[in-house]
């Protein structure tokens, strides 16, 4: 699934924290990491500028990758360059040379290319048929002291085919990183609304009570039945199930409570964070959450 690992680079050190990630990744995950900057036009006279930026930065990644493995173990780094705006470049890059993750960072930066991230992030999310790993700066110093960057998964369903499209991802990262999923699930609540009165029709009155019970049954039933089927496939597999109306508040807070160093969601791949899965969940996880943030796109389903 995780043929190549794309890192897209605008020169700037925010843009840069997402080495660490894609290091980490590489080494559970034995792939390919292949670092990218796109050159705008109005740069081409620094081209080789940034091919020495690049090439710097591969050969020290390279070498933090090749401690403590066998003499004998091959790691690879590699580098892309490419003239032109970093949207297309990218998802270009993603076709021609079977990537299966990107990794960026998800706020722009102040070097070579102060355009390369921000709402690129989005445009990436909203077309790449791949999943894509957002890290905010803020997530660095959750990281400080840490031996392993990702030690639990967080995998936020909402009951929909769309939220399980995240399911094989989570499965095979918590499969070959050797960690624990827990499994998220929020039972909306319905309260009492304010119904004009129309003289002579009746309404009949609704338990709301039974309605909320009934589906805090139901959303447990269905993450119970999905941690046992996780478990006989020899996973670390626990549950959360919270009540309200909320669910992106909910998600951080159980983020926080479980100590989870990545969520991962599926994605509509639509028009922005806007109409990502759960309405408007997944953009405020990430703005709000302090915990890098997974996508996978429906069209990678």
């Amino acid at each position: 699934m995780f043929e190549r690992i794309l890192v897209p680079l605008d020169g700037s050190e925010i843009a840069e924290m997402s080495l660490p990630y894609a290091e980490e990744l590489a080494r559970g995950l034995g792939t390919e990491i292949i670092l990218f900057h796109a050159c705008g036009p109005d740069h081409r006279e620094h081209e080789h500028m940034h091919a020495i930026y690049l090439e710097s930065l591969a050969g020290t990644l390279a070498g933090k990758m090749k401690v403590g493995q066998p003499d004998s173990a091959e790691t690879r780094v590699t580098t892309k360059m490419e003239t032109g705006g970093p949207q297309g470049t990218i998802c270009n890059l993603v076709e021609r040379n079977d990537v299966g993750l990107i990794i960026m960072t998800a706020t722009g930066g102040s070097g070579i290319n102060v355009a390369m991230l921000g709402s690129v992030a989005d445009y990436i999310c909203r077309t790449a048929p791949i999943p894509v790993m957002l890290i905010r700066p803020l997530n660095v110093n959750r990281t400080e002291g840490k031996k392993r960057l990702i030690n639990r998964i967080l995998l936020p369903l909402d009951g929909s085919s769309l939220s399980r499209l995240a399911l094989s991802v989570a499965e095979e990262l918590a499969a070959r990183l050797d960690v624990p999923i827990t499994l998220f699930q929020m039972a909306r609540m319905s309260y009492p609304t304010t119904v004009a009165y129309v003289p002579g029709i009746s309404i009949p009155a609704i338990d709301y009570a039974k309605l909320n019970e009934g589906e805090e049954k139901w959303v447990r039933a269905e993450i119970v039945t999905l941690q046992s089927e996780l478990r006989k496939k020899g996973l670390t597999v626990n549950y959360k199930i919270t009540s309200g109306t909320n669910a992106a508040n909910d998600i951080i807070d159980t983020g926080k409570e479980v100590q989870a160093d990545l969520i991962i969601m599926s994605s509509h791949g639509r028009s922005g964070f806007t109409r990502w899965a759960l309405g408007s969940v997944a953009e405020r996880v990430l703005r709000y959450g302090g915990i890098p943030l997974l996508l996978v796109n429906a069209r990678a389903g």
